[in-house]
């Protein structure tokens, strides 16, 4: 008798009991993160503290992120973009999901933008550079995320959420600012969808509880921790009232800075554009919401919203606040940022839904138009990222060539033998390697956070890992002060600059290319 017993497909089980949104979201996420980002992925691009952190995470607890090291410890820990860069893309995939279902988003359309403009953020980007801690990036990110969606959904999911929020600080204290900007915007939504104002305040205390939990636990476990003063990191919980007036003055500035006034170098041309043409809809989407929702007709209900509102770009720029001695945060510190867009895509989907019978059509176009300039703010974004890929990936094989003819001419001085100690001294300046006719937009990366031009790859304080990983040359154990002790003496001084002649020999037993008497 033939057997018709089958092994249940648990797979498409899962899959078709997921909606159909998320499997978009997800989906169109992964895809695009693999799109924009292929040129990081299928190559070894390195930056300043990617060459000379791995295998490691660099500053770790020192930084205030003792819990980065247990974490990184589940990818490669030596940098490999196959591995870290997909699993990045795959949580930062999940999390737009995760954000989806946090701000009640109902169309196909708005969730799979979620997505796309997490992808395409430059913070996305800058996180990416430092390919030995992108998934673990990610992961904060996500728990940041889960922390707010918990807290939101579930009387008691504060508790957990803290937990989370604790751990995820651990890793990465940045994007305490971005579960900070997501509550303010759900509870916003919350009120002009109509919610119960004094259900939306039970809410809003949970989550301020949960978040002093978070911070407070964190703030008592750097007391077990030496830190350093890398970006105001030793001041957190120890600033004068007065500082921190002006560290929220700041954050309002900075953020109105990278949107309309002063925005960052990487920034230049169409992303500016897009971005200030955004702000403008986001004004207007703010104010139909207001009319059509009938907002105003609950005083306390307005309020409310009003305050929300007039937080929220703090909470986008929080960072400023928890580093009062900050002046300016790198990218990979502004993630919160993307909660702007979050609330242009929640918006948009709401004003078609708002409007009158006589105004419908008037939304509906009104909300095509965020759709068109959301995906070409989207596509500038990843336009740029791809030329700051490039761009490094030259820097680093113009470099990386740079040291084969240094090397050619050390191997052809009599004597030499691999294995022996070296040293190439000098600085990068004046530059060995002219780029003014070929620029490729380098000006445009200073304010890129991970973006490594020429320069940087070149430090002599870095120069040995890059020739130990990328060229394989043993180049023996010669500690910073003999460096400097050899710069002193008469034969290096007496010896021509690269390429001459005699730009090459032996002092005290080392082998010696001499590029210039700069140590810059």
């Amino acid at each position: 008798m033939e057997n018709n017993t089958q092994v249940p497909d648990f797979l498409n089980k899962i899959i078709n009991d997921i909606p159909k949104k998320y499997r978009y979201c997800f989906f169109v996420s992964l895809a695009t993160g693999i799109l924009v980002h292929f040129l990081m992925l299928s190559n070894k691009i390195t930056n300043l503290d990617d060459l000379v952190c791995v295998p490691g995470v660099g500053g770790g607890k020192v930084l205030g992120r003792w819990f980065q090291e247990p974490v990184h410890d589940l990818f490669s820990a030596w940098s490999n973009p196959a591995l870290n860069g997909i699993m990045a893309i795959i949580i930062l995939s999940l999390t737009a999901c995760v954000i989806t279902k946090i701000l009640k988003i109902q169309s196909i359309t708005g969730a799979v933008l979620i997505g796309v403009m997490m992808i395409t953020l430059p913070s996305t980007a800058s996180n990416m550079y430092y390919m030995y801690l992108a998934p673990t990036f990610a992961l904060s990110i996500l728990a940041s995320v889960i922390n707010v969606h918990i807290t939101i959904k579930y009387k008691f999911g504060f508790i957990l959420g803290a937990l989370l929020q604790f751990l995820s600080m651990a890793c990465y204290q940045a994007y305490f600012g971005l579960s900070v900007s997501l509550f303010v915007l759900a509870y916003l939504l919350m009120l002009i969808d109509g919610m119960n104002n004094l259900l939306v305040i039970k809410k809003g205390i949970r989550s301020l509880f949960g978040l002093i939990v978070a911070m407070g636990g964190y703030l008592i476990s750097l007391k077990f921790v030496d830190l350093s003063d890398y970006k105001g990191l030793s001041d957190i919980g120890h600033t004068a009232p007065v500082d921190i007036l002006y560290a929220v003055a700041r954050a309002y500035h900075r953020v109105l800075q990278y949107f309309v006034t002063s925005p960052e170098s990487f920034m230049k041309g169409a992303p500016t554009l897009f971005n200030r043409i955004l702000v403008v809809m986001l004004i207007a989407v703010i104010i139909l919401l207001f009319v059509w929702k009938k907002v105003y007709s609950n005083l306390l209900r307005c309020i409310l919203s009003v305050i929300l509102i007039l937080i929220l770009p703090l909470a986008l720029g929080l960072v400023y606040v928890m580093a009062p001695q900050l002046s300016h945060a790198s990218t990979v510190m502004i993630y919160s940022y993307s909660v702007f867009y979050f609330f242009l895509i929640a918006g948009m989907e709401r004003i078609a839904e708002a409007a009158g019978e006589k105004t419908k059509k008037a939304a509906v176009f009104f909300a095509g138009l965020i759709f068109i300039v959301l995906i070409l703010e989207a596509y500038s974004s990843a336009r740029m990222i791809n030329n700051a890929y490039y761009r490094s990936y030259i820097a680093q094989n113009r470099v990386m060539e740079y040291y084969n003819r240094i090397f050619t001419k050390l191997e052809d001085t009599e004597g030499y033998q691999y294995g022996e100690p070296m040293v190439i001294l000098g600085g990068f300046y004046p530059d060995p390697l002219p780029v003014s006719s070929h620029n490729m937009n380098g000006k445009e990366l200073v304010d890129f956070e991970g973006a490594t031009l020429e320069d940087l790859i070149f430090l002599p304080t870095n120069r040995d890992r890059f020739i130990q990983i990328f060229l394989g040359i043993d180049t023996g154990d010669v500690t910073m002060e003999q460096k400097d002790k050899l710069m002193e003496t008469e034969e290096f001084k007496n010896m021509p600059s690269y390429p001459a002649s005699g730009c090459t020999k032996k002092i005290d037993g080392i082998w010696v290319i001499k590029l210039n008497e700069d140590d810059r």
